[in-house]
């Protein structure tokens, strides 16, 4: 009798443990979930901690609170070839939702409206993060995070394709790039807003930009030919700037030798007067020992050269002085 009313009692216990397992969840602080009775969504949201559910009858739905991640792979974007200074450019278009208020808006700011902007091709290697903010919303319109992704993918996609055409590289590869992206977000987040999603774009990150192999060709040539254009024009304005300095330095050296030759030549007249003083001054002093002088420097200076000739008569004034009192 004993056997069979603990054989009860154990059958009992392992129910009632099977039950409470069915019964009890916790949910992980990364989580947050659900309670679904057949299908429908039961009470509030569950935080993370231990909760209660009937059942077999209820099923529980566990979502990720975390930060996701969709990554696409990198695809061929137009970008905008438009070079125009003031606010951002923004086509028309001919959706009737958000494009055309973003063209009136642009209309609004005094930006101008570029028709049929046609741009180039650049390889563009992009990512989002996100997190579920409305775990019901979710599960109603994704259900799980695979079908998120594959639709994060496309509205990526979409959005990425749509601010990029109006974007130049100029702009994609200088510190405006902060600013595309978030319009990229901001755009996710409108199309995921009127979709009903519930999720939200935290980021939005362009990993990379490249140029196509054909663009990358002609981009370069065209550089090399606006680096050859730029040195031709450096080098002219360096000729031409050249040409001055050298015309400057001409003209201050042609003013500085006229200078000095007026000096030398004002100089030279005044040491020939003082000179002319002291001679005048020395022959009325002593005439004869001042004509004695003279000689002897025109004889130093007439007769140092071993190879001078002169051909004078032995009467010669100039030989007065190699005469004597007696005879020669």
């Amino acid at each position: 009798m004993m056997p069979s009313k603990l054989n009860i009692a154990l059958i009992v216990f392992g129910l009632f443990v099977i039950v409470l397992s069915q019964a009890v969840f916790i949910v992980d602080e990364r989580e947050q979930a659900i309670v679904l009775q057949l299908g429908q969504p039961v009470g509030e949201l569950r935080n993370p901690g231990l909760h209660f559910k009937i059942p077999v009858v209820q099923d529980v739905r566990r979502f990720d609170r975390r930060i996701l991640s969709v990554d696409p792979p990198p695809e061929q974007v137009v970008i905008s070839s438009a070079n125009i200074q003031g606010p951002r450019i923004r086509p028309t278009v001919t959706e009737e939702t958000e494009d055309t208020e973003a063209a009136e808006e642009a209309e609004a700011e005094g930006g101008p409206v570029i028709e049929n902007v046609s741009g180039e091709p650049i390889i563009v290697d992009s990512f989002a993060r996100y997190k579920i903010i409305d775990p019901l919303q979710f599960l109603k319109t994704l259900i799980a995070v695979e079908n998120a992704n594959i639709r994060l993918q496309n509205i990526l996609r979409d959005a990425t394709r749509a601010v990029l055409g109006k974007t130049t590289l100029r702009e994609l590869l200088s510190t405006e790039r902060e600013a595309v992206m978030n319009d990229i977000r901001s755009r996710m987040n409108r199309i995921i807003q009127q979709d009903q999603l519930g999720i939200e774009i935290v980021d939005v990150r362009i990993v990379r930009a490249d140029l196509t192999a054909e663009l990358r060709d002609s981009t370069v040539r065209r550089m090399i030919s606006e680096l050859q254009e730029r040195a031709t024009e450096t080098r002219a304005k360096g000729e031409e700037l050249a040409k001055e300095i050298r015309s400057e330095a001409e003209k201050e050296r042609t003013i500085i030798l006229a200078n000095a030759q007026r000096d030398a030549q004002i100089l030279r007249g005044q040491g020939d007067e003082e000179a002319i003083r002291i001679y005048a001054e020395a022959f009325n002093k002593d005439k004869e020992f001042y004509a004695f002088i003279r000689s002897m420097e025109a004889y130093r200076n007439t007769l140092a050269d071993p190879d001078t000739r002169l051909i004078l008569s032995p009467e010669s004034d100039f030989f007065r002085y190699f005469e004597n009192r007696t005879g020669r």
